[in-house]
């Protein structure tokens, strides 16, 4: 296309381009970013991605479908169903057993998207039907750990949290003697998924870790290679597994913190439509613990990107990130910043610091200003629920 002369193309500078979609972030909070090269180059699936849902986890292969005139399907193509899920990790940790809490998660939510059949939309019945797709995350990170040590917790329990899927899902398709649609092309079918795990270098590795995880069962690389053999004898039922929604109202009912972000407020006013104002102290506040407390708007961006990182290595689809920012920016904690003014280089430099540790994509930016008001986007309420 680019050399295509009958091709009108018009040339843009990049840095005006950063520019304004840090204008745009600025003011609405959008638009949501994708890194479509990092999502494919992860992607064990044959074919492509090319977009995700609107909070920007939802990262699987999708087929066109071909219309004619009259709108009727010529041919059907697969579009997706979001069959969501999410862990809590504060009583994953406490769980006398982990994998049994993952694999008993897997049936359920295999249940769910078994039962879904939205005729309405054919395309999506036909991708659902076809991939048996889910998408399990997290919830209430920052209610169990804040600390520099969450990178690590972080990288060994989303470990877990694939190993888990992978070894459900693998049952389920040996039970039930079938697997996706287009199994035999995916990296699971010949084994290459596995080989950064059959290296064994997915282990708590600090003393604290190890601690936190003493009791839970840590799959060696032994482990990973039997299980590298399994699915290559009998497949997976399910073309994706894991993805991590912005969990909004069912984490405050949950009583733990939203996906796997900082609490934005020791205590969060929140307005729900029949019940009118709600405050909602964070999990765990007390007198003695307040001092334990930060707030996201007053936190390095960069280490809620590390964290996030950690996870994606592990995560199949994509996690809703979320970057939280004063419109007053604290000079103390980033180290370019010689005025407290945020600006449109500042996000700019936190978009491509989140590109170059392997983000997939970028949810939204919430400015907090000086009134107290949030600037950002409305949540998409299928994904925050």
């Amino acid at each position: 296309m680019v050399a295509n002369p009958n091709i009108t193309k018009t040339k843009i500078n990049a840095r005006e381009l950063e520019t304004e979609i840090s204008k745009l972030q600025q003011e609405s909070g959008y638009p949501y970013i994708v890194n479509v090269d990092t999502a494919n180059r992860h992607n064990p699936i044959d074919g492509k991605i090319i977009m995700s849902n609107l909070c920007s986890e939802i990262l699987q292969v999708q087929t066109p479908s071909e219309l004619n005139d009259a709108q009727e399907f010529v041919k059907l193509g697969t579009d997706i169903s979001c069959n969501l899920g999410s862990t809590n990790i504060l009583n994953m940790m406490t769980s006398p057993d982990f994998g049994r809490s993952i694999r008993a998660m897997t049936r359920a939510l295999t249940f769910v998207t078994d039962s879904s059949s939205i005729d309405a939309v054919p395309s999506i019945k036909n991708g659902n039907q076809q991939a048996h797709t889910f998408g399990l995350g997290a919830m209430g990170l920052h209610s169990y750990l804040g600390s520099p040590e969450s990178v690590e917790f972080t990288n060994i329990y989303f470990m877990l949290m694939n190993y888990w899927t992978l070894v459900e899902s693998n049952n389920i398709a040996r039970e039930r003697q079938e697997t996706f649609v287009g199994f035999e092309k995916s990296k699971y079918a010949d084994g290459s998924y596995f080989d950064k795990y059959v290296t064994g270098q997915y282990v708590p590795k600090s003393d604290r870790i190890k601690e936190l995880f003493d009791g839970h069962f840590i799959p060696q690389a032994k482990d990973w290679e039997e299980l590298r053999e399994l699915v290559k004898k009998d497949g997976l039922y399910h073309q994706n597994r894991l993805a991590v929604a912005p969990n909004g109202s069912i984490s405050y009912i949950n009583d733990c913190s939203a996906s796997i972000h900082p609490i934005t407020q020791r205590i969060e006013e929140r307005q729900e439509k029949k019940i009118g104002k709600i405050y909602y102290p964070a999990n765990g506040l007390s007198t003695d613990t307040i001092p334990f407390y930060t707030s996201a708007y007053d936190m390095d961006m960069r280490k809620v990107i590390d964290v996030y990182a950690a996870a994606t290595e592990h995560v199949d689809q994509g996690l809703s990130l979320t970057l939280f920012l004063r419109s007053e920016l604290p000079k103390e904690i980033y180290e370019w910043k010689t005025e407290n003014k945020q600006t449109t280089r500042d996000l700019s430099i936190l978009r491509n610091y989140a590109f170059n540790k392997g983000i997939k994509s970028i949810y939204y930016i919430r400015t907090y200003t000086d009134d107290g008001e949030e600037v950002g986007s409305n949540q998409c309420e299928s994904c925050v629920i």
